[in-house]
């Protein structure tokens, strides 16, 4: 009887050591392939694609320029440009160039008019009032501009086309001589000057004075 629990015991510790051994072996296996595959999940970097540079397109205007350049006509310039750089590309100035209305700092548009008066032009414009940055035939677009002084001529009354309303609004004028000035103008025509309003019946010196800074033609 010994002897055969003996057998048994050696049996269960065979039995049992070759269970260990094969459990290990297959776990090990297990983790050779988790392993394996771990290491196909591993992404390679992706490859930097070469930086491509954008190209900036320049943007160009046409400008027209006259008078006292060298080669005067039209030229298209990049965008952004100022009247001096349109200047340069004309040649340059004449030795009869004046360009003291000019603002040769402005930035160029489209379609722009430059005109370079001649000393004797601008000589001229100081002597006569004749005009040279704003005629009727052309406008000159790089003269200076006094914005100010235009926005003060545009809120004065123009005693040519002004109503009863707008005339009765200037210094000591009523209704009555209100009338009177465009009864004037109806019969005689326009005023060609201010001082004209004084030709009205009841508007004499005194009056004129005080409504002169007020009124246009």
């Amino acid at each position: 009887m010994k002897k055969f629990i003996l057998i048994l015991i050696g049996i269960s510790i065979v039995l049992g050591g070759t269970i260990f051994i094969l459990y290990k072996n297959n776990k090990e296996e297990k983790e050779e392939v988790v392993d394996i595959f771990k290491e196909e999940e591993k992404e390679e970097p992706a490859e930097e694609l070469p930086k491509v540079e954008e190209k900036k397109e320049v943007s160009t205007v046409t400008v027209d320029i006259k008078g006292n350049v060298n080669n005067p006509g039209v030229y298209e310039v990049e965008n952004g440009k100022r009247i001096n750089d349109v200047i340069n590309m004309a040649g340059g100035l004449t030795e009869d160039a004046d360009t003291s209305n000019i603002n040769l700092a402005k930035i160029v548009a489209d379609e722009m008019t430059i005109v370079i008066y001649s000393k004797e032009e601008v000589l001229e414009k100081y002597k006569s009032e004749v005009c040279i940055c704003d005629c009727p035939y052309i406008t000159n677009d790089a003269c200076i501009t006094d914005e100010s002084n235009e926005e003060k001529t545009s809120n004065l009354v123009n005693i040519n086309t002004a109503s009863i309303d707008e005339l009765m609004t200037l210094p000591s004028l009523g209704e009555a001589k209100a009338k009177s000035i465009i009864e004037y103008r109806t019969k005689n025509g326009n005023f060609t000057s201010i001082d004209k309003i004084k030709e009205v019946s009841g508007i004499g010196e005194a009056i004129f004075e005080k409504i002169k800074d007020y009124i246009t033609v």
